[in-house]
């Protein structure tokens, strides 16, 4: 899958790696999230949005946190496998390191 990076924005906090723009194809893609797991494992994720109470305050979870929801979502865990193997190849092409 050809995923060009547009932009990246470093940010360590927890697993969270960055923010990339993408574009795969004719479609760009703001906002896609890079985390990374203490194990090593890494993975791209599409954007999402808070979820809202009809009062339209962000509806939170028992432990307080801010709950989202998928604005976008792959049908198959191949797809999103291959997004995620792209995006970090991309990020790390023009940014070395900034996926560790």
């Amino acid at each position: 899958m050809p995923v060009e990076l547009v932009t990246w924005k470093s940010v360590r906090k927890g697993g969270l790696r960055g923010f990339a723009d993408v574009r795969v194809g004719a479609l760009r893609i703001n906002g896609v999230m890079l985390y990374r797991k203490a194990d090593g494992g890494a993975w791209a994720a599409l954007p999402s949005k808070p979820s809202v109470n009809s009062d339209g305050t962000v509806y939170r979870g028992t432990d307080g946190k801010p709950k989202y929801t998928p604005i976008l979502e792959w049908t198959n865990r191949d797809t999103s496998d291959r997004f995620s193997s792209a995006v970090i190849a991309a990020i790390e092409q023009d940014h070395p390191g900034d996926t560790e």
